[in-house]
């Protein structure tokens, strides 16, 4: 990704990213306004609509008022009813929600059946036959006009909700356009980088490369020892002939780093961060054998053992043991807070331990369990291969311990459900 071509291809990535990312949010905010607007212009018709309903019922009782005409508000009546009806036609197309429509039809269904009680009323009226025709207005009429009204409520909140809802995703859609832009633009930043300029190649004079047998690199590079050998030897030998023309200093290549230092990369962090997802979601202990297996295979250790401090915290008893037999682990006992070994070390410090291999044992890490209240206790893994020298496994016992801590609690803790145990 460092040629030109490559640079400009990113580049031109970049900027259509970017342009991309800058449409979608103008789309999903323009879509989020116009969904808002037709929210509210669809709720102020629904309230309209509940004014003409109100307006029927009113209506309606003034048949038996005193003084006032029949005729003249059966019309009015009338005419409201159709109003309703013409209203809730082009509510229901627009509407998005299921409820809704299904309550904007339970309306209309009610007005058919208002419209039947409302004749019954204007035929008692006419016959003045008041008395009857106030039992219908005020019984049937009045039921019928709160089912409508209660219909006309649902299917308004239901409404309300799918359009909110509508809103919501468009806005969201508008942020995820945001972080994918900014993840493609910073990815983007990241490759057009310049990489670090390689370290020039020592000099070497003409007159020695013209002495100098060719060789192949890798065959250079096994030999490389041998031949630094024989330059030694021959440092007290008589002076070469001139001809050979050797200039008074020459740039020696640089020795390759020990092997260690290429072991330390091959410590598994992915594996790490996995294993400490999995210790988090521990409800049982059953599941801890398995994962101090992978805690093995990740430290590259021949066996594990979890030492955790009694309630007092005087000494160290083993709860969990992996790669050893159960003889062994019977036998074990306890470890004194004061004893002389790392793993007591780490547990008073609170640092991590190592102990060294020899020709004899194997090295050991020491990681102490540190919690908010101190530390619970300290993982203890006989590792192979110098793995107790490498910076990399280190870190990583340290990151596992961290996770397994978690697990146990503070001290504090114990002995607050110790004392708990011994009142109770």
């Amino acid at each position: 990704m460092h040629t030109r071509a490559a640079r400009y291809i990113l580049l031109f990535l970049f900027l259509t990213s970017i342009g991309s990312t800058a449409y979608l949010f103008w789309k999903s905010e323009s879509d989020a306004a116009a969904l808002t607007t037709l929210a509210a212009g669809f709720d102020r018709a629904i309230r309209s609509t509940e004014r003409s309903l109100l307006d029927i019922r009113a209506a309606q009782r003034s048949y038996v008022a005193a003084g006032q005409g029949g005729d003249f508000w059966a019309a009015r009546v009338a005419q409201s009813v159709e109003n309703v009806r013409a209203a809730l036609v082009p509510l229901r197309a627009e509407a998005v929600s299921a409820q809704a429509k299904t309550s904007f039809d339970e309306i209309l269904s009610t007005l058919d059946d208002f419209v039947r009680i409302d004749k019954r009323a204007v035929e008692y009226v006419r016959k003045d036959q008041r008395l009857l025709a106030s039992d219908v207005i005020f019984a049937d009429g009045l039921e019928l006009t709160d089912a409508a009204l209660t219909s006309l409520e649902n299917g308004r909140v239901a409404e309300g909700r799918a359009r909110a809802d509508a809103v919501d995703t468009a806005q969201r859609r508008g942020v995820f356009a945001i972080v994918a832009g900014a993840a493609s633009a910073v990815l983007a930043v990241l490759l057009l980088l310049p990489r670090a300029a390689a370290a020039p190649r020592p000099a070497v004079p003409a007159s020695v490369e013209q002495t100098l047998p060719l060789r192949a690199p890798a065959e250079a590079r096994l030999s490389r020892d041998k031949e630094v050998k024989v330059d030694l030897a021959v440092v007290e030998e008589p002076p070469l002939p001139a001809t050979v023309g050797l200039p008074a200093m020459v740039d020696v290549p640089p020795e390759p780093a020990p092997a260690m230092a290429a072991a330390e990369t091959d410590t598994d962090f992915a594996g790490v961060a996995s294993l400490c997802v999995d210790l988090a979601r521990v409800m049982d202990t059953r599941a801890l054998p398995s994962l101090l297996d992978r805690t093995a295979s990740v430290l590259d250790a021949s066996g594990i053992i979890l030492w955790i401090a009694d309630p007092d915290g005087r000494e160290l008893n083993a709860i969990f043991a992996q790669g050893y037999p159960q003889q062994l682990v019977n036998r074990l006992g306890t470890i004194p807070r004061d004893a002389e070994n790392a793993t007591a070390a780490a547990f008073r410090t609170s640092l991590l331990q190592t102990v060294m291999a020899d020709s004899i044992s194997p090295g050991a890490i020491a990681a102490p369990l540190v919690t908010a209240g101190g530390c619970v206790g300290v993982m203890a893994a006989e590792v192979r291969h110098d793995a107790e020298r490498q910076e990399m496994k280190l870190a990583a016992a340290t990151i596992v311990a961290a996770q397994l801590a978690t697990l146990v609690g503070p001290p504090a803790a114990r002995n607050q459900s110790k004392a708990g145990a011994a009142g109770a």
